[in-house]
């Protein structure tokens, strides 16, 4: 297994690296990497790891599609548009998208679902607090708990200090108030998380995959 990393000089980047045998690290790419070497990149790689920018992401995703080499990818902020191409992509290879590779995150997804569906009337707030170099502001990750809830969410980003993650659902009644929150205590977890989709996308036919897809198949979620 060879895994490709698309901005290796990141923060998640760093932390792959890191946690990445050497045996399978093959190397990545960083803003000034050449078409030329992005492409030798893709090509000696069995899976790419994305966490970068948009239009990073897609440029490798574009080289990746040529190649049939798979893809996944943690980077948030995309546009509608962009979401579409990503969507165009994975037409011709297995692309796992998420915004995030917690598995409490996820777990914390399917407890919002069903606290939405059992208290229908309550008011339901997202907090999403991260470190302040974080760029995008709701969080992925606030989006991807709105989303899955399937209920109207007030959001409030708050971008601070070195926080790495922390998100809070909170539902509230007129007599009684529910939270559930999550906190990450490092980046690891979401690296970790990567590599084991990354380890398990390879083989798999092209589809833009969830983490949800990779729990359910791991058999995660019950």
């Amino acid at each position: 297994m060879k895994i490709g990393i698309i901005g290796i000089s990141g923060r998640m980047g760093k932390v792959l690296s890191e946690i990445t045998p050497k045996d399978e690290l093959i190397g990545g790419s960083r803003r000034a990497t050449s078409d030329e070497e992005l492409e030798e990149i893709v090509e000696k790689s069995d899976a790419l790891i994305d966490f970068s920018t948009p239009a990073a992401a897609l440029k490798a995703m574009s080289v990746a599609a040529r190649q049939k080499t798979p893809v996944v990818t943690g980077t948030t902020g995309f546009s509608k548009e962009e979401f579409e191409r990503t969507r165009e992509f994975s037409q011709a290879i297995p692309i796992l998208r998420a915004s995030n590779f917690s598995l409490g995150v996820n777990l914390m997804a399917v407890l919002a679902k069903k606290c939405a569906s059992v208290l229908p009337d309550f008011d339901f707030c997202i907090i999403d607090k991260h470190h302040r170099g974080k760029k995008d502001a709701p969080s992925g990750t606030a989006l991807f708990l709105a989303e899955q809830a399937s209920q109207k969410a007030q959001i409030v980003s708050l971008r601070e200090g070195g926080v790495f993650g922390e998100h809070i659902c909170d539902f509230a009644g007129e007599n009684e108030e529910l939270s559930i929150c999550h906190r990450a205590f490092n980046r690891k977890i979401f690296a970790d998380g990567a590599l084991k989709c990354a380890r398990w996308i390879v083989g798999k036919s092209p589809k833009l995959y969830s983490m949800q897809d990779y729990l359910e198949d791991m058999k995660c979620l019950g």
